[in-house]
């Protein structure tokens, strides 16, 4: 065995690889924001597999080059570093100026194949900076390897740090502001890693590089603004043109907000009925109808904004749509609303206009709520000016568990998680309004008589999971069958379907005014109680018990099991038992209609999976005599598994604690920080607990069984008991709980690198490779795993693979 000399760690190798690794989280997280404009959110997940493809490629070449750069570690790394640097601003261009497929659809024709080179081209191109980036930071803590423990802290903490950059930035400064500051951080990482006699002129470089930036951020975004979408299909029948000029353009941690001017020549509502086609999309009637704008959300969900104010007849058009439905059945109670979606405000307005007593809406997005109150005042000044309405920004789910407040309607219309997770979109269409837990809390919101309003797309798929889960609902609230308690009526047009839910039965009374309302407006009713209909799927499957209910969802083509906080995954409607033929015709599914195809996933996987092998082997094929007595296997075990292990408990944590925490904002900024915080932590404190013997190491291992067995019996609990605290005190709740699996966490690592330098530290880069690579796989077995067990069995199942790990190296060790 090659015995490498132990170099005194620099310091600013310390300062060098924290600020580098901050500045490469940050632009992992701005480019998830990027592909959400550009390409649309199911895919940002994928920025998370090719930075880390990057990094696992990084750790591949340093092995192979180990011998050139073991002479001069310290120029390879200011090197390395120096090309990120430069590689930031051109894969910025690439990514503003390569052009994206309009839509993207997975097939073997020639087109589709097509689209998916140019998509794959894309995102490849995306995962360069990584490459260097990720290289610098393998070769700090390979030629430093002695002390891994205090260098991989540093790594962990910067990243830590780094995860808050984008979150805060992104608001006041836009996606090039955060560019800029993402490049002020790989020139203070070139400044403070630059051999002794760079020492000088680098700093003197950064300096003015790093005050060119920082003086161009306000402005960096306005001129090279990102381009969005050209042309969006809103319905099948309507699509609308982009290209115009934004009277707004506003970036936030959840997604890019644009406005323009209406693209329709005429006046156009969501949800209109047959007997209003004519009159309201005839465009000689816009200008009574009301002036319109366009609000787009990274350019793919959207809503107009309308003129209510001073149209009197857009008005009376408003209340003719299914907005208005449970407002009809209400009418002249006064009800006290809650709207989850402000969006454009038809919804609030209908409430307004058929005499509401209060009226809360809850908007995700403060760029949307800035908009009323500026480009769209006038538009919507009757909603402003009165007292009664009350407009906050929070996620609608969280804030309605901690209202203590019951309410005669909860209303939300076509809500949709368009936007990714600000930690990066790891997994696909996952949505917590629509889940069996949401539905019973917000039926148990409900005053008595009270009425639940959801609005969906009308495939039938769709209208009957969201069915399955009120009737799951139902069951676990001792509330017995859902048929006396639902009312389901379509807009022809469009195809929007309402489910209205009740507590308690409908009324013979308020079953004919519902009736009454569909005769005017022509609307059409797909399931009424005390009423025999046209025997269609959904009144056929209402009525039917609940034993049968249960075989008829195992029985649908289509997958409409009920979906759970656990497994949140509405949108999924592709079987995974279906054979390979027919998840092949669905893979040309528009993705607004149905995620997570499965063969989309496992041919995700494969791809993963055989880049991943080849970035772990090459080293291993063309070094062959320095793994000799490497112990090869067990290393390759061991840091695949730790790498697979880390992302499956990193998003299993996020997700879990997403409703605590409330916006999506706030899971990024605590859970992601407080996990890199206390991993840091334990990676410093990993040198002395690892120094007492074998069984410390084993302890770990334990530990960590122990302690995501608990999260996934206290979570939900723990969540349940402090949804109704102020943020600060949720913050610390979830920092808490994430805190112990976190220090145990930074330990594995640490430990792994010190046992191979023992054994053969030539081979410490290979150790970087395989973790990085085994991660790309791992990103993309956590959406499999959890779509199909759910997070808890994501959290258990990384328990084990830890233990795996530990048992892999065990011999070493001792």
């Amino acid at each position: 065995m090659n015995v490498i000399p132990e170099r005194k760690v620099p310091w600013g190798m310390f300062l060098g690889i924290a600020v580098l690794s901050a500045s490469l989280l940050a632009f992992q997280v701005l480019l998830t924001r990027v592909c959400a404009l550009r390409l649309a959110f199911h895919f940002s997940f994928l920025i998370i597999s090719n930075s880390l493809l990057g990094i696992g490629a990084s750790g591949t070449v340093l092995t192979l080059l180990e011998g050139r750069w073991r002479k001069n570690p310290e120029a390879w790394v200011f090197g390395w570093t120096v090309a990120y640097v430069l590689s930031l601003g051109l894969v910025w261009w690439f990514a503003l100026a390569m052009p994206v497929p309009e839509r993207i659809q997975f097939g073997f024709s020639g087109a589709e194949l097509q689209q998916f080179l140019l998509f794959a081209g894309f995102n490849l191109g995306l995962s360069v900076p990584f490459f260097f980036g990720g290289g610098a930071v393998g070769l700090i803590l390979s030629a430093w390897a002695h002390r891994v423990h205090a260098v991989y802290a540093s790594d962990l903490l910067g990243a830590g740090l780094g995860c808050l950059l984008c979150p805060i930035l992104l608001w006041p400064l836009g996606a090039g502001g955060c560019l800029c500051a993402v490049a002020v951080l790989g020139v203070l990482a070139c400044a403070v890693t630059a051999p002794e006699r760079l020492r000088t002129r680098a700093a003197i470089v950064g300096a003015v590089a790093a005050v060119g930036l920082l003086a161009w951020m306000p402005s960096f975004d306005a001129t090279f603004p990102v381009p969005g979408k050209k042309f969006l299909q809103m319905t099948k029948a309507q699509g609308i043109a982009l290209d115009g000029p934004h009277e707004f353009s506003r970036w936030s941690a959840n997604s890019r907000i644009d406005v323009v001017k209406s693209p329709f020549p005429h006046w156009y509502a969501y949800s209109l009925g047959a007997n209003d086609r004519e009159f309201g999309l005839d465009p000689k009637n816009a200008p009574v109808l009301g002036a319109q704008k366009w609000i787009m959300q990274d350019g793919d969900a959207g809503t107009f904004v309308t003129d209510y104010t001073n149209a009197k007849t857009g008005r009376e058009y408003l209340l003719r749509t299914l907005y208005a439905l449970g407002a009809t059945v209400k009418e002249g109670t006064k009800p006290r609303v809650f709207v989850i979606g402000v969006g454009g405000g038809p919804d609030v307005w209908a409430h307004k206009l058929m005499g509401a007593s209060h009226v809360k809406g809850i908007e995700l997005n403060r760029g949307v709520l800035e908009i009323h109150s500026t480009v769209a005042k006038e538009f919507s000044r009757g909603l402003l000016d009165d007292p009664t309405i009350e407009l906050v920004c929070d996620e609608g789910r969280s804030a309605l568990m901690r209202d203590p407040n019951r309410y005669d309607v909860i209303q939300m219309t076509g809500i949709d998680t368009w936007t990714s997770l600000a930690s990066g979109a790891y997994v696909l269409a996952e949505n917590y309004l629509y889940t069996v837990e949401a539905v019973q809390q917000m039926v148990e919101h409900l005053a008595d008589g009270g009425l639940l309003q959801i609005t969906r797309m009308g495939a039938e798929m769709e209208k009957l999971r969201l069915l399955v889960n009120v009737q799951t609902a139902f069951v676990h609230m001792g509330l017995g069958d859902i048929a006396p308690s639902v009312v389901v009526v379509t807009a022809p047009i469009d195809q929007l379907t309402t489910v209205l839910v009740k507590r308690g039965a409908f009324t013979e009374a308020e079953v004919a005014r519902i009736e009454a309302f569909c005769e005017r407006s022509g609307h059409l009713r797909t399931y009424l109680p005390l009423r025999q209909l046209d025997a269609n799927i959904v009144e056929r499957f209402v009525h039917l018990s609940v034993a049968d209910k249960e075989k008829f969802v195992r029985d649908f083509p289509r997958r409409i099991t009920p979906t759970t906080d656990d497994q949140p995954y509405f949108f999924n409607f592709t079987r995974w038992d279906t054979p390979t033929d027919e998840a092949k015709k669905l893979l040309a599914e528009a993705t607004e209609v149905s995620q997570g195809n499965p063969l989309f996933l496992w041919g995700q996987l494969g791809f993963s999976t055989l880049v991943a092998v080849l970035l772990i082997v090459l080293p291993l094929v063309f070094r062959r005599a320095a793994a000799r007595g490497a112990h090869v296997g067990r290393f390759l075990v061991y840091f695949a598994g730790i790498g697979v292990g880390f992302i499956f408990l990193e998003i299993a944590l996020i997700q879990k604690l997403t409703l605590l925490l409330g916006q999506p904002l706030y899971s990024i900024v605590v859970t992601l920080l407080s996990i890199l915080l206390c991993t840091g932590l334990g990676s410093f404190l990993s040198g002395r607990w690892l120094a007492g013997g074998v069984w410390r190491a084993r302890s770990v291992a334990l530990g960590i069984v122990v302690v995501a067995g608990g999260i996934v019996l206290v979570a939900q609990p723990i969540v349940d008991a402090a949804i109704g605290q102020s943020l600060p005190v949720r913050a610390a709740v979830a920092a808490l709980l994430v805190a112990p699996i976190g220090v145990l966490l930074g330990m594995p690592f640490a430990h792994g690198i010190g046992l191979l330098r023992k054994v053969n530290p030539a081979f410490v880069p290979w150790a970087w490779a395989v973790n990085g690579s085994a991660t790309v796989v791992g990103s993309v077995v956590t959406v499999i795993v959890s779509m199909n067990f759910g997070f808890n069995a994501v959290l258990l199942f990384a328990a084990a693979i830890y233990v795996v790990v530990f048992l892999a190296v065990d011999k070493l060790a001792r």
